[in-house]
Formats: structure tokens, C-alpha cells, sequence
């Protein structure tokens, strides 16, 4: 699971236990403590809290390289994607300028 961590200016990774019957146990994702290794590794660390980028959104695999992508909206309303890394964000790789700060969220 990818999510924003507001306190360390981060955006962090916990990666959930697997499920009985596949997929992935819910109740791991709820705390860091009850995750896969109890950790939550730090995925991009500079400039990613809600004052610089209010909105952002993990998504499945956009660029073709088989890693999860992210698309984030900066306070000027441009619209980025991210390449997804095996183990950090990748750069981004194209602008939208269509006012996205203007809606209330994306996806």
C-alpha cells in the first residue's frame, strides 16, 4: 500500500501479508506493527507533503514497465505522472496543465 506520510514529508510503502484465499490480509495493512516485516519503507522522501503536492494517486502499471505508477497534482494545477521504481519513485515523465488543482480530488 503507498500513502503519504505527512509527519516525515514522505511518501511511504507497507506491503500487507498474504491472504487465506489469495490477494492480501486487510488487517495487515492497518498498522505498521501488524504489516509484512512491521516496517514502512520510505518510496520518495523530498517535497511530497500536501503543501507541495496536495493530490496523488497510486495506480497500476501506466508506463508499461510492469511497477505501479503515481499521478500527482502540484499547487500550480499541473497534473504529473511518476514512474514507479522497484524501490523509489521514479521521475516524471509528462505534464498535464488542465487546472487539476481545481478539482477536489483525481483517479
Amino acid at each position: 500500500m503507498l500513502f503519504r506520510d505527512d509527519a516525515a514529508n514522505r511518501v511511504a510503502l507497507r506491503k500487507g501479508k498474504p491472504g487465506a484465499n489469495g490477494g492480501v490480509e486487510l488487517n495487515s495493512l492497518a498498522t505498521q506493527a501488524a504489516s509484512n516485516g512491521g516496517l514502512d519503507s520510505s518510496y520518495a522522501t523530498t517535497g511530497w507533503n500536501r503543501a507541495t503536492i496536495p493530490k496523488i494517486l497510486g495506480t497500476a502499471d501506466a508506463t508499461g514497465d510492469g511497477i505501479p505508477d503515481i499521478w500527482a497534482v502540484d499547487t500550480l494545477g499541473n497534473q504529473w505522472l511518476y514512474r514507479g521504481g522497484t524501490t523509489a519513485v521514479g521521475y516524471a515523465s509528462g505534464r498535464d496543465e488542465d487546472g487539476w488543482n481545481t478539482f477536489l480530488t483525481i483517479g
